[in-house]
């Protein structure tokens, strides 16, 4: 008997979702909410400029979600981030989104509070380098894998 093919895509989510989740160092184990040791980043941890991609994990007959990601953040913990979706043939979807908001370090996680609707989206860190899936902000229904790479920090103050 053959398996509905919605079920093993469920399945494959949940997996690549389960691995996000347990990082690459696999001790850190458990919700994605801050504890209450979670700290503002500072200079030296998170500020500066933070640029690299997403693209939709599964896809369906609703084409395939792609895009460009940049993300700023402050010394006061704030950033700014913008998501540009590239246009796939066959949908008429592709455009820029800003969100904004706050953004704390919790051991290798970072988590992003979203100011207008309180999404949130938890990223794992690896030295420069920020990744992870969420659901994508624009449509809030599709799943989406995300890299980003430091390309700059904040400047040093005088």
């Amino acid at each position: 008997m053959k398996r509905p093919m919605s079920v093993m895509a469920l399945a494959l989510v949940l997996i690549v979702f389960a691995a996000g989740c347990a990082g690459r160092g696999g001790t850190e184990l458990g919700s994605a909410m801050p504890r209450p040791d979670a700290s503002v980043p500072t200079k030296s941890d998170l500020a500066g400029m933070w640029r690299g991609s997403f693209g939709q994990v599964m896809t369906g007959d609703s084409g395939l979600i792609h895009g460009e990601i940049e993300s700023q953040i402050k010394d006061d913990g704030t950033y700014t981030t913008t998501w540009i979706t590239q246009l796939v043939a066959g949908s008429a979807r592709a455009g820029r989104l800003e969100v904004a908001g706050t953004v704390v370090a919790n051991g290798s996680r970072v988590i992003f509070n979203d100011a207008r609707s309180g999404p949130r989206m938890t990223l794992t860190r690896d030295g420069d380098t920020l990744y992870g899936v969420t659901i994508d902000p624009a449509t809030r229904r599709v799943t989406v894998a995300v890299e980003l790479q430091r390309v700059t920090a904040a400047p040093e103050a005088p």
